[in-house]
């Protein structure tokens, strides 16, 4: 459309579109702060204050026309101009399809990260939505009228430049003085560590669109309106949305045929008014009447896709999932024990370790795991990967890191010597026993070890995270090392042959470890660490998702199967999904331990896939329980969790907001009215004159959905009180959790129930997993760390896998539970029964599988292969150690 010139700018319009430019960014900044709790779709009405700008101005654009004006034009014709050009009809299409842009927003599937009544005011984040929005108009339109005064190109460019750069100046005199009020959190942190030559292009390259962007929009404001470049950008993004939506039609995400389609029509008949009612003949680079065409099979293609689309499933997801997990499950056992002969080991261990052949004494250990019964011989991926850095990295650092180590607190050092095990006295008494458990454990076969010391990490949080680069350098040199050992062993050659020298490690094994250990890291740096921990071009390593509202579709989609959970390796994985970030306490509290950026070799107890601890069986004191003698089919049909209110040592807003036990808690007890969640529920169709039960997704209130399912979530106080009353609960954390979450319940024994679901704690495992596994009850696990035995472990098998955001919870424990003589979801009544002979299975088998292999005979024989591979990496001459029959 072909503009007039609109009137004349005041003389402080440039100064307010600086200082509103820097408001709206402040703005911007506090709706993202608390962006759980914004309206999704308001900035869709942005076209819509313009179009009432146009009205109220009379600013409505007038057809050219050569021709003189027909003194007696048909009535009907006079009505048609009138329609099309009137500033009523604009103002109609703009709301028509701005509205259909903001209905997208009821389809949008919500994460569990919610909003507080108690930290948040929803109303006020709202405001300040409509706030951010009206600010944006009247900017527009400022600009506008600034630019189109500025008669020449050249002149809008200095202009807009000159507007641009005074508005970045006061953004950062406004951020410097934020950061120089605030606290520095970070000691010793390395702000360019993990950030190479990618990232500054990365940066450069989306200034340079950005940029590109703001002159293109800004030229192409002056040639026209403001209100056109608003709707072209406002009506694409509902065009995506609608035709994402129409392709997700029969899944979780959107459980409606014709919701979607009516949202597609809206938006579009909106627009092409909008387009006659704005004079719009060019839409970009699209003629109108090509648009009209490509909107028209758009509609039809999404309205044949939508009625062909079977929104039914034959079978229910779970099934398959137990069976083909059933069949890996068995297929893992038979590749862990391949061999039954010492000499099949060998081949074996030389098979999976590019030709290396096993470490001095590896008939003893072979040995050991015979008498101890062990049904693992060959697979202990684990240690392979866990040690495969220190393959690239030279003894003499390794030994430098270990003296770092034993200066720390909260680490104690394990000292093997002549046969002999020793250890440091630590203050914490349970420290020391974890120290005299595991030398105990090591005594057993210390004979046949050589002589080292190792750091073990007596803490639950792990604290080696390394940035990826740095790791993966360290991994290559490790197998090349390991791979010219192999060519060395074959060829006979001598250790000391020059040739050889280009299979040493590379230079990343050299570098100084220098001193960089962070003592106190807050929970915004450590995710933005975690994410360097991830490789280049990982959904993670882009940055940490700030979106909380929105469940993240991308993030789940490689590790599930509709709402389950699928692959449970993959999920372990936090570099596909940077919006776990938010969804765990670990990533959501502060790191209060020292954080090591080198590659330093300390053993712990567990780790998430991004830290680089070495992984040890460690007996844990919280995990002593007494045996579980109940049956499955006397245990209570409840899906069962407490935990201790006192464990939450800190609780900022985004771990109260976000965290995996909170989420959980609120999910159950303290859904709104609004909330819904989707099921997979059961209907019955005739087929052939035959009812036959099939299922399908449906949105249903939160609420309502909890209604059927047993569900008991719940904090406790650590204890109870004289006569059984609450004890008090003084910190300030703990009073925040019962304003959030009503009052605590008593402790209740988790074993009584039949489906015990088993969460982390903040800063690990849940010690209580071995023993929920060595029960008659069915562990539901929810869990992002890794131990010892985690890769025996396999879901749907041992226990049933929940994945964090939990969006799948309800039909997952619907598939068990049943829903059948229940009451109403959805005002029907359900059919799906009970499949408590699988629940009933997967306990059994869990229970069977960890007193098989997950006993202390087994925590044994993984110490000793772990200290085997360890002890030689260690050794000077470990390119030249190896067993041979």
């Amino acid at each position: 459309m072909q503009s007039s010139l609109p009137q004349r700018p005041r003389r402080f319009y440039k100064p307010c579109i600086i200082i509103l430019i820097v408001f709206r960014l402040e703005i911007t900044h506090r709706i993202v702060h608390d962006f759980q709790c914004a309206t999704e779709g308001i900035e869709a009405f942005l076209p819509v204050l313009l179009a009432a700008y146009e009205f109220f101005s009379h600013r409505t654009a007038q057809a050219a026309s050569d021709e003189p004006e027909d003194m007696w034009g048909n009535p009907l014709n006079d009505f048609k101009n009138w329609l099309i050009t009137s500033p009523i009809t604009l103002l109609f299409s703009t709301v028509l399809f701005s509205y259909g842009v903001f209905m997208l927003g009821d389809f949008t599937t919500r994460s569990t990260y919610f909003c507080s009544t108690i930290m948040n005011q929803s109303s006020f984040t709202v405001s300040m939505q409509w706030l951010g929005v009206f600010i944006d108009a009247v900017v527009m339109i400022m600009f506008w009228r600034v630019l189109s005064w500025a008669r020449t190109t050249k002149s809008r460019l200095r202009t807009l430049g000159i507007i641009l750069i005074l508005t970045s100046l006061g953004i950062s005199f406004l951020w410097m003085g934020t950061r120089i009020s605030q606290h520095r959190e970070i000691i010793g942190h390395h702000p360019f560590r993990g950030i190479g030559s990618l990232y500054f292009f990365d940066v450069f390259s989306t200034g340079i669109l950005v940029s590109t962007l703001i002159i293109s929009t800004a030229v192409w404001v002056c040639d026209s309106a403001p209100i056109e470049p608003a709707a072209v950008a406002t009506f694409t993004s509902g065009m995506i949305g609608s035709i994402s939506n129409v392709l997700s039609i029969g899944t979780y995400q959107q459980t409606t045929a014709g919701q979607p389609l009516v949202v597609l029509i809206v938006i579009s008949v909106g627009f092409i008014i909008f387009t006659y009612a704005n004079n719009m003949r060019w839409i970009v680079v699209f003629k109108r009447v090509f648009l009209m065409g490509l909107l028209f099979f758009i509609i039809i293609a999404s309205s044949i896709f939508a009625i062909a689309r079977n929104m039914q499933l034959d079978r229910h997801p779970v099934d398959d999932l137990v069976y083909r997990n059933r069949v890996e499950a068995d297929r893992w056992l038979r590749h862990a024990t391949v061999s039954t002969t010492l000499k099949l080991a060998v081949t074996e261990y030389k098979d999976r370790h590019q030709g290396r052949d096993p470490p001095p004494h590896f008939d003893k250990w072979f040995e050991f795991a015979r008498q101890r019964r062990s049904v693992v011989i060959d697979r202990f991926d684990q240690i392979e990967k866990d040690i495969l850095p220190f393959w690239g990295m030279k003894q003499e650092k390794i030994q430098e890191g270990l003296e770092r180590l034993k200066g720390m607190s909260d680490i104690g050092i394990i000292t093997i010597t002549e046969g002999k095990v020793f250890h440091t006295t630590q203050s914490d008494p349970s420290q020391n026993q974890v120290l005299d458990e595991t030398g105990a454990m090591i005594s057993t076969f210390a004979e046949h070890l050589p002589d080292m010391s190792i750091a073990i990490n007596l803490k639950e949080r792990p604290r080696v995270l390394v940035p990826w680069d740095d790791v993966h350098r360290l991994r290559m040199a490790g197998g090349k090392t390991q791979f010219h050992q192999f060519l060395n062993y074959r060829s006979h050659k001598r250790q000391d042959d020059p040739k050889l020298a280009e299979g040493n490690p590379i230079d990343a094994s050299k570098a100084s470890l220098g001193t960089v250990a962070q003592p106190y890291v807050s929970a915004k740096k450590f995710r933005q660490l975690e994410a360097l921990a991830c490789p280049p071009g990982s959904a993670a390593r882009g940055g940490v998702n700030w979106d909380v509202r929105d469940f993240c579709t991308s993030c789940t989609k490689p590790h599930s199967k509709g709402q389950f959970l699928e692959d449970w390796e993959m999920f372990l994985d936090p570099c596909h999904q940077p919006d776990i970030f938010n969804l765990h306490d670990l990533h959501t509290t502060p790191h209060l331990y020292e954080l090591h950026q080198d590659l330093l070799p300390l053993f712990s107890r567990s780790k998430t896939d991004s830290f680089n601890d070495i992984l040890i069986p460690l007996v844990n004191p919280e995990s002593n329980q007494e045996p579980d003698s109940t049956a499955f089919d006397y245990k209570k049909d409840i899906v069962f969790w407490q935990g201790d209110a006192k464990d939450s040592q800190v609780v900022t807003p985004q771990s109260l907001l976000g965290g995996h036990r909170h989420r959980l808690v609120h999910l159950a007890n303290n859904a709104s009215a609004t909330d819904t969640v989707s099921m997979l529920l059961g209907i019955q169709v005739n087929a052939k004159k035959e009812k036959k039960d099939k299922f399908r997704y449906e949105s249903t209130r939160t609420k309502e959905a909890n209604g059927p399912l047993p569900f008991e979530f719940s904090f406790t106080n650590g204890g109870g009180g004289e006569g059984g009353e609450e004890a008090p609960c003084e910190d300030a954390s703990c009073q925040l959790l019962r304003r959030e979450f009503g009052a605590f319940q008593a402790p209740r024994r988790a074993l009584d129930n039949r489906y015990v679901v088993v969460l982390d704690g903040a800063d690990g495992p849940s010690p209580q997993l071995l023993a929920t596994l060595r029960s008659n009850s069915v562990p539901v696990l929810a869990s992002v760390f890794r131990e010892w035995y985690t890769e025996r472990l396999m879901p749907w098998v041992h226990f049933v896998p929940v994945d964090l955001r939990y969006h799948g919870l309800h039909s997952t424990m619907a598939y068990f539970i049943g829903l059948k003589n229940r009451g109403l979801v959805n005002g029907r009544p359900q059919l799906a029964a009970a499949r408590v002979e699988d629940a009933r299975w997967i306990a059994e088998q869990g229970s069977k599988w960890a007193h098989k292999a997950l006993r202390r005979e087994d925590m044994e024989v993984y110490l000793f292969r772990l200290l085997l591979e360890w002890g030689r990496v260690v050794d000077k001459d470990r390119d030249t150690l190896a067993f041979v029959l």
